[in-house]
């Protein structure tokens, strides 16, 4: 059955945008329709223009706020070619692009290019970006190649140290399962690069972020990349001490985004001595230690960091008590921080003997991270800060009165103990 007609429509009321389209909360402005009409009722055409004017749209989750949004697109037998622009933040974003439908699936290229659209205004971001972005589109995969630059950045995320990490295997009971067949593949290859005002403010870490990473998402399961991030002019503040950073990268090399390399280096100079971390490892298996010049036992370099003062006062008696004291506080709030039910620095007397000389007692310092297994199973892993020394301890309740204690480290064994309760 052949077709003919025209379509001519003006309306100032897009509210219902919201509707199809969740994502957006707000949309206004006029759209005015000219389109005629062609072909068959299994094989249609349509021709004219699709014009967009005046138009907002608004996006509450990232506070984004599209203002004197146009768009023109023109139809054709072939297709639709389309440009518009819009206003974001302080900045302009322009797009355009042909697409075709070839079985009901739009096939073609889409550009978007952009100069400081505020693109995030939260209290706990604000985040202007330049994009510069193509979008291929075949079907159902659309694939995203480009550049984003970041001229300016404020990060200051909420304290999210209560939060539970997702594991890979969680399911989402209920949840809606969208068709496979219905559902676009996006992947991309974006890189990622920091200016000279990005910068971040969280958990006592100030600094001024900069690098360049390449972000691939979509090829496989997980999201990866490579580049390397830097900390500069930065600082970590902890219980009133603030240490310098020296050196801070964040280094990807194809692994997933969320777990860089870490190599940092933070100091605190004091009056006849500098002491220090180092953090290596990953982001989420990061191993740390410490340093200071002129050397010093670790114990006494956590003194220096926690408690202040010099070196005579860290090689002092009170600046192991400092030690302990301020030791307590740090391991009480890493342990809530990280999970662990008991978190402790303890410190226990040993005797050392040096040649023919006469013995010699020091207290060897031990980070203490304990947790309950199981009502009746509990298993401590203490760490020497003096010495290359690891312990572990078991302790298993056999009933109201017997307990098992076993403990591995510079030395083995095993008790049996019967307690009375008074």
């Amino acid at each position: 059955m052949p077709l003919q007609g025209e379509l001519h429509a003006q309306t100032g009321e897009l509210s219902l945008i919201s509707l199809y389209m969740p994502d957006i909360d707000r949309a206004a402005g006029r759209l005015v329709a000219d389109v005629q009409i062609s072909g068959t009722l299994g094989t249609p055409f349509m021709s004219g223009m699709l014009k967009l004017s005046d138009a907002e749209i608004d996006l509450y989750q990232v506070n984004l706020g599209l203002r004197q949004l146009g768009l023109e697109a023109h139809l054709t037998d072939s297709g639709v070619d389309f440009n518009g622009s819009a206003r974001v933040g302080s900045g302009t974003a322009t797009a355009g692009g042909h697409l075709e439908w070839h079985n009901s699936l739009p096939r073609g290229k889409i550009t978007l290019q952009g100069t400081n659209l505020r693109v995030v205004d939260i209290p706990e971001a604000q985040i202007d970006a330049s994009p510069n972005l193509d979008f291929n589109v075949d079907g159902r995969k659309i694939e995203v190649t480009g550049a984003v630059r970041v001229p300016f950045a404020k990060i200051v995320p909420k304290d999210l140290t209560g939060a539970v990490r997702a594991t890979p295997d969680e399911v989402i009971v209920g949840s809606a399962e969208e068709d496979p067949a219905k559902r676009f593949e996006v992947v991309s290859t974006i890189t990622l690069t920091l200016g000279d005002r990005a910068t971040i403010d969280t958990f006592g870490l100030t600094g001024r972020l900069g690098g360049s990473i390449t972000v691939r998402s979509g090829y496989d399961a997980v999201t990866r990349a490579t580049g390397e991030l830097s900390i500069e002019e930065g600082k970590y503040t902890a219980y009133a001490r603030k240490l310098d950073i020296q050196r801070g990268r964040l280094i990807f090399t194809g692994g997933p985004v969320d777990n860089p390399g870490v190599d940092i280096r933070a100091v605190k100079q004091y009056p006849d001595v500098t002491a220090g971390v180092n953090v290596r490892g990953t982001l989420l298996q990061p191993r740390m230690s410490f340093f200071s010049e002129p050397s010093l036992p670790q114990s006494q370099i956590v003194s220096l960091i926690l408690a202040g003062g010099s070196l005579e006062t860290a090689q002092s008696g009170a600046g192991n008590e400092a030690l302990l004291q301020g030791g307590a506080i740090l391991a009480q709030q890493l342990g809530s921080r990280v999970g662990i039910e008991d978190v402790s620095l303890e410190s226990d007397p040993t005797i050392q003997r040096t040649g023919t000389s006469s013995p010699t007692q020091t207290n060897d310092t031990s980070l203490v991270l304990g947790k309950y297994l199981s009502p009746r199973l509990y298993v401590s892993y203490g760490v020497s800060l003096t010495q290359q020394l690891n312990t572990i301890k078991l302790r298993y309740s056999l009933g109201d009165h017997w307990t098992v204690k076993t403990e591995v480290g510079q030395a083995r064994g095993a008790d049996l103990v019967f307690g009375i309760d008074r």
